[in-house]
């Protein structure tokens, strides 16, 4: 059993000093700046346990650019790539090029091993069980990065300066919370081909949504891709996931969301963890992440959906642990 409570490694906050902080949400410039609690403490509940934040002070943002989230400017076709390999990703096929420029991979000791998304100019959201009990100063951040093997002249780095998750657990049968947020040790520069994807207004549950999951993760023969790979996934209710899956009860909870096919063979696998299924805004057209891909073991399976951390679940605890940061216009 694994078990974290705020797992955080705190390098770095050099940065904190040059501000104050923000009392309530505002919008200035299209950027949204998240609101603060009072000093070291902020308390939500899941499943009755009490989540207390032991990094309450974030210095508020100066010089916010003005952005929009969940948006690219991918124009670029990737049919010069299908030669690279014909093993589509359990059912999906190769993204297009700048389709998903929040998309970042995370390589720990110079190895790739899970996906994560851009939220704002300096965090990136991922899965718990991609760096609980690591070493952040080996993980580094790898934007704008579509072919692996062969990155373009806009591909760049950053390292992670602290990791924080939300009381984590993982038992093997099942995880809790599988959640964590890594701090950047410097800012990216939104625009440009670079902007954050949109976190979900709290409520929606997406059942009945078509969901979009991207990642590097394990193909049709267990090697992980070279080439940013999609696959679309029904997103399910969770009575239609109790009823349609052969998941027990306890395995499943409002903090979760399924998504696949009852038959299998669409799904995210091995090495996608920790990266964004996306559901389309019907008023604005711009990409939200509605859930982050967790642990898994087998992959594409039938009565077996894929599991993914339900990110409304988590808003307030995101933003208020991101609120030194830039948001874009939703």
């Amino acid at each position: 059993m694994f078990w974290s409570a705020l797992h955080s490694a705190v390098i770095s906050n050099s940065d904190d000093s040059k501000n104050n902080l923000p009392l309530s949400e505002v919008k200035e410039d299209g950027i949204s700046k998240a609101p603060v609690g009072g000093p070291f403490t902020w308390v939500s509940t899941i499943s009755g346990l009490p989540i207390i934040s032991l990094f309450a002070y974030r210095a508020e943002p100066r010089n916010c650019p003005a952005c929009s989230c969940g948006t690219n400017s991918s124009t670029t076709s990737n049919d010069d790539l299908s030669n690279i390999s014909d093993l589509r990703i359990y059912g999906g096929k190769n993204a297009t090029d700048g389709m998903y420029p929040w998309m970042v991979a995370l390589y720990y000791d110079n190895k790739f091993i899970c996906g994560g998304s851009l939220i704002n100019n300096l965090y990136i959201l991922t899965a718990a069980s991609c760096v609980f009990n690591t070493d952040r100063t080996l993980f580094s951040v790898k934007f704008l990065m579509y072919d692996r093997g062969n990155p373009d002249s806009n591909f760049f780095e950053r390292r992670v300066s602290y990791i924080m998750t939300n009381w984590f657990l993982d038992t093997g049968i099942t995880s809790m919370n599988d959640l964590a947020l890594l701090k950047l040790n410097e800012t990216v520069p939104l625009g440009s081909g670079l902007s954050p994807v949109c976190l979900p207004p709290e409520g929606p549950t997406y059942g009945g949504y078509n969901g979009t999951v991207t990642g590097w993760g394990n193909t049709v023969n267990y090697t992980y891709s070279r080439v940013l790979q999609e696959a679309t996934v029904p997103i399910l209710t969770y009575d239609e996931c109790l009823k349609q899956s052969n998941y027990h009860f306890f395995q499943i909870d409002d903090s979760k969301l399924c998504a696949g096919a009852p038959d299998g063979g669409i799904d995210a696998c091995q090495g996608d963890t920790g990266g964004p299924l996306h559901i389309i805004d019907q008023q604005t057209g711009k990409y939200v992440i509605a859930g982050v891909v967790s642990v898994r073991t087998e992959c594409a399976q039938p009565k077996y959906p894929g599991i993914y951390t339900r990110v409304n679940k988590f808003r307030s605890w995101i933003k208020f642990n991101t609120r030194d940061a830039c948001y874009c216009s939703s």
